[in-house]
């Protein structure tokens, strides 16, 4: 194991092809780091010195065939970088001789790549930078968008100089040095590669989960069934990718992984993903027998995928209270959503109720928005989850017993002192509008959602004032009492948009009660049932705020 040291050119010729193995993380630079490697390149025309490419751990297997233990990132990006100078070369009349040279030593030789990238992005990788052809496939994984968009940048970037320019940028590039180190066991190799994860690079939690149960799998399997073992695990990942790519838009990989290990594992909400005592690797450290740690990885990774299918699975479905919990986006609800899909797969009526019963939740914590953590209290609700009737229990419990989220905590929200409704006002008289329409015959059945407002806002009906800036007609006088009980709670507020609010400002009462009325939306014609004719005073707001509360408190109940 003893370090060479050579050129660039000398690293790539011959018939050496380089493989990454499936423990490793996949494409993962960005244009921060292309910009940079190509800056330095550039660099290194105008001195003496040769750049220095680093150094490259490589496993030993077969002949010809070197694993890339550490260094992956930047021989992938050498390689797309040199795709890119050969066809911007060639659009300028390069010799073509030349030019085959350069694809025979980095690119492809006798038919067969010099690079060979992670399986799943393997033939994607050939064919758009190996074989230069953009138009065979379309980006499933988030590495092949990053390939793409790599060799979309050096492109435009080479585009711009001159031959001459590139002639230089290449002599700079083969001369540079590189270090490597050569393994010639795989189980050492991988070894070596969980401690070069621990070394803080900027991993994914994802990535760093594969590469850790690919060395437990190595190191626990016998030598004729760990490679079998690591490509069934290599494709269950690539069904995950490819679900995160295409489909699930709401949340990335490391925080539905998060989700899954909260669910399934025996820690619950107390899971931590960097303190290996409260984590996966306690739960297989704690099991002794090497075929159980086995079962136990091969089951994980099943549960694993699943999760990742279910919460796709749940984002499309047709289910209201889906909408509504994907709207409050409450992460904590989110275990308990892959936890009733392991429990009622394929009976969508227990599965609503599941989501019924986490709105419930949810909005409650929105609404208050304590410091006090939702996550300790769920976390009894969540291990003891196995029937809705548990969940609907554990949860009413919550809004019974805990002092941060019962009716009271509710009440006293919805009359805050301080402007603080802002942000969840909107999602009540959503949810408000579709309960007026419902009592009526022609609009029954007909789900209002905030996307029909231009712009959606909430209006002060009392109007906010500046100091001593005078009050138009039709409202109460602004004594204290008002200020502090009246201006800000839910009764004096109103779901608007914005060009309405804007057309009636702080305008008399009168003026607005009457564009109220012309108003599609039933709850700005219902204003006319709380006012006093054409003054909107405290018995008005308190008449429609004890409407609005009992509404909260019916909805947001168990």
């Amino acid at each position: 194991m003893k370090p060479t040291e050579s050129t660039l050119k000398e690293f790539f010729e011959g018939d050496k092809q380089f493989f990454i193995p499936v423990y490793q993380r996949a494409y993962s630079w960005e244009e921060s780091q292309w910009k940079t490697f190509l800056e330095d390149l550039e660099e290194a025309t105008k001195g003496e010195n040769h750049y220095f490419f680093g150094n490259v751990l490589l496993e030993k297997d077969g002949n010809n065939r070197l694993d890339i233990i550490d260094g992956q990132q930047r021989l992938t990006t050498i390689i797309i970088f040199v795709r890119c100078l050969v066809n911007v070369l060639d659009s300028k009349g390069y010799d073509k001789e030349q030019l085959d040279y350069i694809k025979q030593d980095y690119l492809e030789n006798r038919k067969k790549p010099k690079l060979n990238a992670l399986e799943y992005d393997g033939d994607y990788f050939y064919d758009v930078i190996i074989a230069n052809s953009d138009n065979k496939h379309k980006s499933q994984t988030p590495s092949q968008e990053r390939i793409l968009k790599a060799k979309e940048f050096f492109t435009k970037e080479l585009k711009n100089k001159e031959i001459a320019q590139l002639e230089e940028i290449f002599r700079a590039m083969q001369k540079a040095q590189i270090i490597k180190l050569e393994f010639s066991n795989k189980k050492d190799s991988v070894l070596m590669f969980e401690l070069q994860n621990n070394r803080g690079k900027d991993l994914t939690n994802m990535e760093k989960l594969k590469s850790y149960l690919a060395y437990q799998i190595y190191t626990y399997s016998d030598k004729d069934s760990a490679e079998t073992k690591l490509n069934e695990m290599t494709s269950v990942f690539k069904e995950i990718y490819r679900v995160v790519v295409n489909d699930i838009k709401q949340l990335n990989e490391d925080a539905i992984l998060g989700y899954f290990n909260i669910a399934t594992s025996k820690f619950g909400f107390a899971y931590r993903e960097n303190d290996d005592s409260l984590n996966y690797k306690k739960e297989l450290k704690d099991i002794k027998d090497s075929e159980a740690k086995l079962a136990w990885i091969d089951e994980y990774v099943k549960g694993l995928k699943n999760a990742f299918f279910d919460f796709n699975t749940f984002t499309e479905s047709k289910s209201e209270y889906k909408d509504y919990l994907l709207h409050l986006n409450v992460a904590d609800t989110y275990p308990f959503v892959i936890k009733a899909y392991q429990l009622f797969r394929n009976d969508e009526e227990k599965l609503e109720r599941v989501f019924k019963a986490l709105e419930v939740i949810a909005f409650r914590d929105k609404l208050v928005s304590t410091r006090a953590k939702i996550r300790d209290k769920l976390n009894g609700a969540l291990k003891n989850f196995d029937s809705v009737e548990k969940l609907e229990s554990g949860i009413k419990n919550i809004c019974d017993k805990e002092w941060y989220w019962t009716d009271e905590k509710v009440k006293e929200a919805l009359s805050p002192e301080q402007y603080t409704l802002e942000k969840i006002a909107p999602y009540i008289f959503m949810r408000y509008e579709n309960a007026l329409r419902n009592k009526n015959t022609r609009t029954k059945g007909y789900i209002f959602t905030l996307q029909e407002i231009q712009k959606p806002q909430i209006e002060h009906i009392a109007p906010q004032t500046k100091n001593d800036e005078k009050v138009a007609s039709g409202y109460c006088e602004y004594d204290e009492e008002f200020k502090k009980f009246y201006l800000n709670c839910i009764g004096n507020l109103m779901l608007i948009a914005q060009s309405h609010n804007i057309s009636i400002g702080n305008n008399p009462f009168a003026d607005k009660l009457q564009s109220y009325e012309k108003s599609p939306i039933a709850q700005h014609r219902e204003i006319k049932e709380f006012a006093n004719g054409e003054v909107w005073d405290k018995d008005s707001i308190d008449k429609r705020h004890k409407k609005l509360e009992e509404f909260v408190l019916k909805t947001w109940s168990l």
